[in-house]
């Protein structure tokens, strides 16, 4: 992967386990108790499960269903490719089914309405730096997303907010999409977040988890 990097990058003696969490602002064109349509402008892969968020139309909490992707095709909208996904809604165990018919019964008053989804997906870190890291993932996430990673190392959760840099799709039975991650936190290093391990791997003090740096 080519790449324009600004701190050395050294790779991980196992790799660091976590998932990152986006939340993608969508355009919901159809809603109702089993299914919705949603149009995104980035990709939303099929099969994928996630969280759909609408907003109450009188100000309460958002409504929140999940959700899987089973269908996407590419529009012109206001000017511009978008994605039009449709979701099938899963009703959670437990549930309980007034819950289920207010959500039923939700009325979309004005177009567009405006929702999100939350998606959830594994990742695999394999290099760090002090300014990013390269993960794996089963899940295509394209350039430019912003998100949120939570790594668990050594019973410690370090959590950092990042920036897809570059995507690229390789040969592999799971984890077949490698992309460069640019670190976003401002403010002083934290021990407790990635960029304090990357840090600690920098100076040649690595954690347990982390090999002695290797230089890639």
């Amino acid at each position: 992967m080519s790449e324009r990097r600004r701190g050395e990058r050294y790779a991980l003696d196992q790799p660091g386990m976590g998932t990152v969490r986006v939340i993608q602002d969508v355009e919901i064109a159809h809603f109702d108790a089993s299914e919705s349509v949603v149009i995104a402008a980035r990709t939303i892969p099929l099969g994928e499960r996630l969280l759909l968020e609408i907003p109450d139309e009188r100000g309460g909490p958002s409504n929140t269903r999940l959700a899987r992707a089973v269908n996407s095709r590419v529009i012109l909208r206001g000017g511009g490719l978008r994605r039009e996904v449709r979701l099938l809604i899963t009703t959670r165990p437990g549930e309980a089914d007034d819950a289920a018919e207010r959500f039923a019964k939700l009325e979309i008053r004005r177009k567009p309405l405006g929702g999100a989804v939350i998606r959830r997906v594994p990742v695999r870190i394999v290099q760090v730096s002090s300014s990013g890291c390269l993960w794996e993932s089963p899940s295509a996430l394209d350039e430019g997303t912003v998100g949120f990673v939570d790594v668990r190392t050594s019973g410690q959760r370090h959590t950092e907010a990042v920036r897809i840099l570059r995507t690229l799709h390789a040969p592999g039975p799971v984890w077949p999409y490698r992309m460069a991650v640019e670190f976003l936190t401002l403010g002083p290093t934290s021990p407790d977040s990635l960029r304090g391990v990357a840090a600690l791997v920098a100076v040649g003090v690595p954690p347990p988890t982390i090999a002695s740096p290797k230089t890639l």
